[in-house]
């Protein structure tokens, strides 16, 4: 009955579909509204509208379900850190540059959130589900804390191993490739691994765990066989 219960968990965790609506609304709006007004000269009123719409976002969502909208949230620093950019120096190689020093950060924020008792992701996560990492979550599901937290941590080096990936290809083609060739590359660096990443980030724990529940009992079951 309990390998049953391990079995069939892959089809819970973590919800069987990605958030499409909250990643539209939340991530791609906001940043899209920002880079399009940028691209015709208006960088602050695409930024102060991207923030703006976030803030907006974060407020109905915490008022609707008192739950913080991970995406939304996730925006305004995007937006805050392009506009800086833009703002606080005309050097176009400054400017350039900017997507390689965020990704930079951005390794160094999830490499060091790993020597927290909760990983960057895995705090992401339970923002995303409430239930996740919760009394009744151990209860039903029968995960070793050990083995919930190795997940994350998994997801969290991986996330930390792109960015820094990322930064070192945008100095590489900054440096070696023409401006053209350049602005395609950082424009494939960005949302399109984003997505990427964070469907990995959907499909992996639970694989993981499921994984790791099935093979245990067989070993349980090696101890007690003569």
């Amino acid at each position: 009955m309990e390998s049953q219960q391990n079995t069939g968990f892959a089809f819970k965790l973590l919800g069987a579909k990605f958030p499409y609506r909250q990643f539209i609304l939340g991530a791609l709006v906001p940043v899209t509204v920002f880079y399009t007004l940028n691209y015709y000269g208006k960088p602050l009123g695409g930024a102060l509208l991207a923030i703006g719409w976030s803030l907006g976002l974060l407020a109905v969502g915490y008022w609707r379900s008192r739950r913080v909208e991970l995406f939304a949230g996730l925006a305004i620093p995007i937006v805050a850190i392009e506009l800086i950019g833009t703002l606080v120096t005309r050097d176009p190689a400054f400017y350039l540059a900017s997507a390689a020093i965020e990704n930079v950060l951005w390794a160094l924020v999830f490499s060091g959130s790993m020597l927290l008792p909760r990983p960057l992701i895995q705090i992401f996560a339970e923002l995303l589900d409430p239930d996740l990492g919760s009394l009744a979550f151990f209860e039903e599901f029968k995960i070793p804390r050990s083995l919930y937290r190795s997940a994350w941590v998994i997801l969290t080096a991986l996330w930390a191993g792109v960015c820094l990936l990322k930064a070192i290809v945008l100095i590489f083609s900054q440096l070696q490739l023409s401006v053209e060739t350049f602005l395609i590359v950082r424009t494939a660096a960005g949302i399109p691994v984003t997505v990427l990443m964070i469907a990995l980030s959907y499909r992996f724990p639970r694989w993981y765990w499921q994984r790791n529940m099935i093979s245990q009992p067989r070993q349980d079951e090696s101890r007690i066989a003569p």
